[in-house]
């Protein structure tokens, strides 16, 4: 944004409508009147300003605006002498010393100023305006958040920026100009005032003000896909994210869903087919002012990178960081597939939609703990916001003492995958005919860089497949014994949960364990004759 105030033309625009000529001021007559009235000044005064404001070599006026303050220092014509400086002043881009003197311009009251003849109502109004302008584009350009005044700076760059606005919309348009030019030729004055008020409350940590000026930059924009509107987009969402950290932290369940849940989803069926609780359903948790700062700050950031903001591989790093603390589920497919989502959604419209929201670590721990595995089977299978929602939080999981019964074996080079099936009773399990569980065990320690998933579909494939749970870097555990395994026999693993298919059902596990008691034991070979004594 700075080199952009500092290149593009549009933000001299102003020096155009207001050009730097020098005041008008009337010279006294020999008897030290002029027409019409007596000036407030001496020939003197009026020799000295005329003198200064007719250099046109920057370096020289300067010394004659000196000459004037040292022999004048009381002068009525001093908020002329401050404007000629901070004028002289920019045309060498000595950006303090245009802050100092528009601040010294901007210190008189409209009383001074209005003694001085030829100056009008109007007319200190379109100089104020003048003078704030270039204060903006010169604290915008010479700022430093290492600057030992730096708060101080911030906050009368803020109140210069607001005045400016405020003077803006006092400026009465000329006769000859529609409203639609008198509003284009005020544009770049008005995205000036907005940027420096956000970016001065932004560095103030002031993020509640600072996305509201943001905000009216943006508008002021007309909405533009710009990379200068996807940087504001970026502010505005970090804005948002840091307001929704300070927050007091929301109460958390016990069981955090990041794999460490104390008790997690159960595979055994019980005697009744009445699984446990119900997990709780739907994606769009009850809505509050802290989740509404977090969904609007991912949507600021992704409406940024949508239009191709600068840097838009470091904001989508930072983006799927802020979205994974929030959500902290154990699959990162499934957060990288959320993130594609909405960075897709954000560029199709500004405003985040009131129905668009993400599931909190919190919830996903709350549905993870209503949880088991039929539960778990029923919601994925009713598919829709119940399946996401369960899905997510249950997604690299591991399940514990599954219990099935083994449709099909199908063998392969380090494992062998066993197709189970299973459900709420013993007598259901044994009347089933069709796998809905895949059970990959390994019989051999697989090369390096296998992907210890098994046989799981991958994310995204056509049968419907869910994102995956990313592979273990701990060896997966290895049982050549479940070769002796039979179809149509019990089985009991614990294993994790990495992806399911919808059409057919199948739900997908990895790192399985064969509990060894449904193992059949090695068989014995033929029994040895004893050997008979010799006589």
């Amino acid at each position: 944004m700075r080199k952009r105030l500092a290149a593009n033309p549009a933000v001299w625009l102003m020096a155009a409508m207001m050009c730097f000529a020098a005041p008008r001021v009337f010279a006294q007559d020999q008897n030290g009147q002029s027409a019409p009235t007596k000036t407030p000044y001496t020939l003197a005064e009026y020799n000295a300003y005329q003198a200064a404001a007719s250099q046109t070599n920057p370096q020289a006026k300067i010394q004659a605006l000196d000459d004037f303050v040292n022999k004048f220092p009381k002068s009525v014509l001093m908020p002329l002498v401050d404007q000629l400086y901070y004028a002289t002043y920019v045309q060498l881009k000595d950006y303090p010393d245009v802050i100092k003197y528009a601040d010294k311009y901007l210190a008189f009251s409209d009383a001074d100023i209005l003694k001085i003849p030829g100056t009008s109502k109007d007319k200190l109004t379109g100089d104020r305006l003048q003078a704030l302008y270039f204060r903006a584009v010169a604290f915008n350009q010479t700022f430093k958040p290492t600057d030992p005044n730096a708060n101080d700076e911030l906050t009368k760059a803020r109140q210069a920026a607001l005045e400016g606005l405020q003077l803006l919309n006092q400026i009465p348009k000329p006769a000859n100009m529609t409203d639609e030019q008198f509003a284009q030729q005020k544009k770049p004055a008005a995205i000036l005032f907005n940027y420096t008020a956000g970016n001065a409350a932004f560095q103030l940590k002031d993020y509640k003000d600072a996305i509201a000026s943001f905000q009216a930059d943006i508008a002021a924009n007309g909405n533009a896909a710009t990379p200068d509107v996807a940087a504001i987009y970026f502010r505005i969402g970090v804005a948002y994210l840091d307001m929704a950290a300070q927050q007091p932290a929301a109460q958390t369940p016990a069981n955090p869903p990041n794999g460490a849940a104390t008790t997690p989803p159960n595979g055994t069926p019980p005697a009744n087919p009445a699984m446990g609780t119900q997990p709780a359903t739907g994606t769009n948790p009850t809505s509050n002012p802290t989740t509404d700062m977090y969904m609007n700050g991912f949507w600021a950031l992704a409406r940024s990178i949508a239009l191709k903001g600068p840097g838009e591989a470091q904001m989508r790093s930072y983006l799927r960081a802020q979205m994974f603390n929030y959500e902290q589920p154990a699959c990162g497919s499934l957060l990288d597939q959320q993130m594609n989502e909405l960075i897709q959604l954000a560029g199709t419209q500004a405003d985040r939609p009131t129905s668009y929201s993400i599931p909190s670590a919190a919830d996903l721990a709350k549905v993870l703990q209503g949880s088991n595995l039929l539960t778990i089977i029923s919601n994925l299978q009713a598919g829709g916001d119940q399946a996401k929602m369960t899905w997510l939080a249950v997604c690299g999981q591991e399940i514990p003492d599954v219990y099935g019964k083994i449709i099909d074996i199908v063998p392969g080079t380090d494992l062998i995958d066993f197709k189970v099936f299973t459900a709420a009773t013993g007598q259901e399990i044994a009347a089933g005919t069709t796998a809905n569980l895949d059970v990959p065990v390994y019989t051999a320690a697989p090369p390096a860089g296998t992907n210890t998933t098994g046989t799981a579909n991958a994310a995204g494939s056509a049968t419907g497949a869910t994102g995956q749970a990313a592979a273990s870097t701990n060896p997966p555990p290895v049982q050549p014994e479940v070769a002796r395994m039979q179809k149509g026999t019990a089985i009991k693993f614990t294993g994790t949960l990495v992806s399911y298919d919808t059409q057919p059902f199948m739900l997908h596990f990895a790192n399985v364990k064969v509990d060894p008691s449904v193992i059949p034991p090695a068989p014995k070979g033929p029994a040895r004759r004893p050997r008979r004594p010799r006589r």
